[in-house]
């Protein structure tokens, strides 16, 4: 009798110690594939967010709209803040006189005639008519006179300064290594032989920019031009700088000075006294200046 009792006690015990396992089991799991789920979810989200794409200025906005975005967002406040004091407002004539391709020693005459008119220029020089020197004398003399002295290029031989980024770069250190020995400066500015969209540079256009912004220079091209190697001399070339620099508020005239543009200089007292009567005012342009830049 006792041995049945015991018996039936077993055969119950046994199927509960199993539904009990069973039970424990699917409980598990389910708060297993609960979890797996949540995991997923959080992951996913993860995933979203690493994926999301910056758009592409260039694909939404025009070139105009992608020039004016500020640089704001990546100087420091210290250098957004800083204005330069000769920056023109919106509405002020202002006209930016740039010499390229000298000195030549007939450079000291130009020279009277801006200090005549308490005009400071930018000089954007060359290597190409004066001994080492002399040259340096001449440099020397032009900032000590109150003008900017800025690299155009050791030999102006647009083939053997275009052959490569490294040439070219080669080429502009030779020529600020001597405005270095003239002023104890280095150069910041720049202006690219032909132009900063010159034909001679396609090639290597776009790594050159690069480089040169690489190493913090400032290169300007010009929206005004005298026309003094295309052949205008005399009152043609007088009108026709009158005629580009009212074209626009903010005037970076190109005008040359070398030997075979010395007619630029006779020129010169009746082109500033023009303009002065137009009410332009004349600012001498520097690494600060908003630059004219044909290829960026």
């Amino acid at each position: 009798m006792k041995k049945r009792s015991r018996r039936r006690r077993k055969n119950i015990f046994v199927p509960i110690v199993v539904l009990i396992f069973c039970c424990i089991f699917t409980a598990m799991v389910a708060y297993g594939w609960q979890s797996r789920k949540k995991n997923v979810k959080v992951a996913d989200s993860s995933k979203n967010a690493n994926e999301t794409v910056e758009v592409n200025q260039s694909e939404t906005s025009s070139d105009g709209e992608i020039n004016a975005i500020s640089e704001s967002e990546t100087d420091t406040t210290a250098e957004t803040t800083t204005v330069p004091a000769s920056n023109p407002g919106p509405d002020e004539k202002v006209v930016y006189f740039t010499f390229d391709d000298g000195p030549w020693t007939g450079t000291p005459r130009l020279l009277d005639i801006l200090d005549q008119y308490n005009i400071k220029a930018c000089f954007f020089v060359t290597a190409q008519y004066m001994d080492t020197e002399p040259l340096i004398n001449m440099l020397k003399q032009i900032k000590d006179r109150g003008h900017n002295v800025a690299v155009h290029s050791l030999t102006h031989n647009y083939k053997q300064i275009y052959a490569s980024v490294d040439a070219f770069m080669a080429d502009y250190d030779a020529m600020d290594d001597l405005i270095f020995k003239a002023t104890g400066q280095h150069s910041t500015m720049l202006r690219f032989p032909g132009g900063s969209n010159a034909g001679y540079n396609k090639a290597i256009r776009p790594q050159l920019l690069q480089a040169v912004r690489d190493r913090g220079i400032v290169y300007f091209d010009w929206n005004s031009f005298d026309g003094d190697v295309e052949g205008k001399r005399g009152q043609e070339l007088i009108d026709q700088t009158i005629k580009q620099v009212n074209e626009n508020t903010h005037s970076i005239l190109l005008m040359h000075d070398m030997p075979n543009t010395a007619f630029v200089h006779d020129a010169l007292p009746t082109i500033i006294e023009r303009l002065q009567a137009d009410g332009y005012k004349f600012e001498l342009l520097n690494e600060n200046t908003p630059p004219k830049q044909f290829a960026k």
